[in-house]
């Protein structure tokens, strides 16, 4: 009798936590794409750590995301990557990604993690390693993002360890069944929330930039100046318009000659077929 008094506590103790952590992951904004349902807070501590979670994050700095993208144009594109790159680590950034191609048209286009502290003095110096063509820079704040992830991983936290505690009083096997699995649905549900946390902490913490590098485009040709200039340019044009034509006429010449003969051929066929088909006179 008492094993399943016991049980049936242990039972309703659970249930009540999943509802109160259903309550507070829903409360969260759904940040990401873990479900609300994972969670098992009390209702009065959740209420709480979201309260002053929130007055925390409105005291404290803003969390900005900064992306961007940067074209240059520079004789040399590989060596300006170079350069590039050393601004990006001495600054205490680094290349993520980096794509060099030195023949032909040289190109160059990196990838580069830039501290946010140091970015825009970044930047600035990066515009100096060439012609600057064109430059977009992007920020997003993810504030409310950041304030929702410690909500929600404390409300995690919370509820395991009421579970690990439910864990060493359970008497049943049914009831340590129970509280195992819920036990590794929230263990598990946390490792995700924390390495969204992480990966949102290092786009905070470190600015993206791509770098495009070229080089410059051929100058167009340009045209006569004066008259005598002119004059020879159309003789240049002449000569190769009349060249092109004789060069056509020896090509089409054989062609010309043998269809001439062949109509020949087909007009004195039909000539003497119509011969033969003209009634004789009596």
């Amino acid at each position: 009798m008492r094993t399943r008094v016991v049980s049936s506590v242990v039972i309703a103790v659970i249930a009540v936590a999943a509802l109160a952590g259903c309550t507070a992951g829903g409360g969260s904004g759904g940040a990401s794409g873990t479900s609300a349902a994972g969670y098992v807070a009390d209702g009065g501590t959740a209420a709480s750590s979201a309260s002053g979670a929130s007055a925390k994050a409105a005291s404290a700095d803003r969390s900005i995301v900064t992306t961007g993208s940067l074209r240059l144009v520079s004789k040399d594109p590989i060596a300006a990557a170079g350069r590039v790159t050393d601004l990006v680590e001495a600054a205490g950034g680094r290349v993520a990604r980096s794509a060099e191609d030195p023949s032909g048209s040289a190109s160059a286009r990196l990838t580069l993690r830039i501290p946010a502290a140091a970015f825009q003095r970044t930047l600035d110096a990066i515009e100096q390693e060439g012609q600057l063509r064109d430059v977009s820079i992007g920020a997003t704040d993810v504030t409310a993002r950041v304030t929702d992830y410690g909500v929600r991983i404390a409300n995690l936290r919370t509820s395991i360890g009421r579970l690990q505690q439910l864990l060493r009083t359970a008497t049943s096997s049914s009831a340590l069944v129970e509280i195992e699995g819920a036990l590794t649905d929230r263990q598990g549900t946390l490792e995700q929330l924390l390495a969204q946390q992480r990966t949102l902490a290092d786009q905070v913490t470190y600015a993206t930039l791509t770098v495009s590098i070229v080089v410059p485009a051929a100058a167009p040709e340009r045209g006569p100046a004066d008259f005598v200039g002119g004059l020879v340019t159309g003789a240049d044009s002449l000569a190769a318009t009349l060249g092109g034509l004789a060069i056509a006429l020896g090509v089409a010449l054989p062609w010309v000659v043998v269809l001439g003969a062949l109509g020949g051929v087909a007009a004195l066929v039909v000539r003497a077929v119509r011969r033969r088909a003209r009634p004789t006179s009596a």
